[in-house]
């Protein structure tokens, strides 16, 4: 059972090199798409708030997202926007 595993996996390993060389021919670079992380969900929600702020940012804390972290009207937050 563990060489029909093996097998297996270098069959895929194979066919993953394959297209990986196909996709160079046509100018595409599948190796740094990998690398490359989108968005997170948090992000993608403050943009949909209106909060222009990274999440390590204070001023991320805001409505609904300051509810989820623990943090709202008298929760301890005392941070004023200027």
């Amino acid at each position: 059972m563990p060489e029909l595993i093996q097998t297996l996996k270098a069959i895929q390993k194979e066919k993953v090199e394959e297209r990986k060389f196909m996709a160079s021919l046509q100018g595409k670079d599948l190796d740094e798409q990998e690398d490359q992380n989108g968005p997170t969900f948090e992000d993608i929600q403050r943009r949909a708030l209106g909060i222009d702020a990274s999440g390590d940012d204070i001023v991320s804390l805001q409505g609904n997202m300051a509810a989820q972290t623990g943090f709202g009207i008298d929760l301890g937050l005392g941070y004023i926007r200027e």
